[in-house]
């Protein structure tokens, strides 16, 4: 199936917005029990964290909204939280100076004011990086433990002790007994690749047959008779701004511009030989993905020749050393690339016809990030694009969508559910999300290198996104040169 991607427009005047909805909300919606499952694009994770804010501008909830369910409720974290006390981690923002916008972090915890439900959760999404075996095997949390067992523990309330111990998210979902289920779920099974840099079959990348054993065990065991099932294939990370924001060949931070000698492009250093280079450090080949993550090496000189002012030095290449710890990068060579780029189709193959097996409505996220990254999306006349921060479709941690991201796939479930069912549930009004800013501001650098350049993430940034987008059970991760260890995130 293939979802195509809409034009909307609203109309803004004297401040008053249009609403964007074609067809009116019938006084009763065909559904009543509303429950959704899965990752942080579930949840409704920004900048790398979840508050209050931002779980309220999830699709999910934008969702059950638009159903007029009232009582729908999450585990909401105090809106003053800028640490994520699901993780630990804190919160981007965008220190702004001048011309510079640079992703830093803010530190100031919160907590959950909705811990005493004593019921399951109807948003059952939870961050941490969970891959779609967790959905169902994960049963007993662990609270403290670093990555998706604290969450978990925060979310399902599944530990030892606790009101929901023994039941994954598969079973709390189906306590609830809803007649329509949200899933989201596999966006880890790859991403993890992707944020270090280090594509490995069984490490950082699900291997197909485990996916497609446990994404059944999943929808099978959420598609109770005559229940609907929205499900999502996952997006191409290709086409998120962590990937695609750095160029792989030197700009002038003054103009932005690639420097051209002898008009032609300089490439970034490498580690790797090329078919035009034998000695490293080589000029990255055309096809090369340079992460986010770059920005503060780049801002030291690593992977600029000395001719252009550099130190000459390679940008890390990421790997693997067994038998247990990561090393993550900033590269992704065309092959790499290439890897992941399959693996998320092959996954999206056994996501569609597990689907389809299953009755379930599937909406394509694959294809609308790629047409958002190649046309972007207009609202009001307005074309907004997957660019890192001025673009307004993606966070500040370069991942994870906007508020106006995730009301865009708010309406693509509305409209999906309105084809597919016959009935006419009022779309989401998308055009809200731009009265409010993308990203917080904050006043001080903090822990952000001000010679980062324009888009600037510092080494801290980096470990923090590792810390939610890890490997397996098991595996260290450790910076580049820096020989700290990052917290690993723990799969069972």
């Amino acid at each position: 199936m293939t979802m195509k991607r809409m034009t909307f427009r609203a109309a803004v005047s004297a401040g008053v917005l249009t609403a964007l909805a074609a067809s009116p909300l019938f006084s009763q919606t065909a559904f009543h029990k509303f429950v959704a499952v899965g990752d942080s694009l579930v949840a409704g994770e920004e900048g790398n964290c979840l508050v209050e804010r931002h779980q309220n501008r999830s699709w999910v909830k934008l969702v059950a909204n638009q159903l007029g369910i009232s009582d729908f409720q999450q585990p909401l974290i105090s809106e003053r939280a800028l640490t994520n006390p699901l993780t630990g981690q804190p919160c981007l923002g965008a220190v702004i100076s001048g011309q510079t916008i640079t992703v830093g972090a803010v530190s100031q915890m919160g907590t959950n004011q909705n811990a005493a439900l004593s019921r399951p959760y109807d948003n059952l999404g939870f961050i941490g990086s969970p891959r779609i075996k967790d959905f169902v095997d994960l049963k007993v949390s662990v609270p403290g433990r670093s990555g998706t067992d604290n969450v978990a523990a925060i979310v399902l309330r599944n530990f030892a002790g606790g009101p929901f111990e023994g039941m994954s998210a598969v079973d709390e979902a189906n306590s609830l007994n809803p007649d329509l289920v949200g899933l989201w779920a596999g966006n880890n099974d790859v991403l993890g690749a992707a944020t270090s840099a280090v594509a490995i079959d069984g490490v950082t990348l699900t291997p197909v047959a485990a996916f497609e054993a446990k994404y059944t065990e999943v929808l099978t065991g959420l598609a109770a008779s005559g229940r609907t099932i929205v499900t999502f294939t996952i997006p191409d990370v290709a086409a998120i701004p962590f990937e695609t924001t750095i160029p792989p060949v030197v700009v002038n931070p003054a103009t932005r511009q690639p420097v051209l000698v002898g008009g032609q492009p300089v490439g970034l250093l490498g580690p790797r030989t090329t078919s035009t280079c034998s000695t490293p450090p080589c000029p990255l080949p055309a096809g090369t993905l340079v992460t986010l993550s770059a920005s503060s090496l780049l801002a030291q000189g690593i992977g600029i020749p000395v001719a252009l002012g550099g130190t000459g030095l390679p940008l890390p290449d990421g790997g693997f050393s067994p038998p247990s710890t990561l090393n993550p990068g900033v590269l992704l060579y065309p092959d790499e690339v290439a890897l992941i780029q399959q693996r998320t189709i092959d996954l999206n193959a056994k996501i569609g016809s597990i689907s389809a097996a299953n009755g379930a409505i599937l909406i394509d996220a694959y294809s609308l990030f790629n047409e958002i990254k190649v046309n972007g999306f207009e609202i009001g006349g307005i074309t907004l694009t997957a660019s890192f921060l001025t673009g307004g479709l993606f966070s500040a941690d370069g991942v994870h969508p906007s508020q106006i991201g995730y009301a865009i796939f708010a309406d693509q479930v509305i409209q999906a559910l309105n084809a597919a069912k016959g009935s006419g549930i009022e779309r989401p009004d998308i055009a809200h999300a731009l009265l409010t800013p993308n990203v917080p501001t904050i006043s001080t650098a903090g822990d952000v290198d001000p010679s980062g350049g324009p888009y600037g993430f510092s080494l801290s940034m980096w470990k923090e996104l590792l810390g939610s987008f890890g490997p397996e059970e098991g595996i260290s991760v450790v910076l580049p040169g820096s020989g700290k260890r990052v917290p690993r995130v723990v799969h069972r």
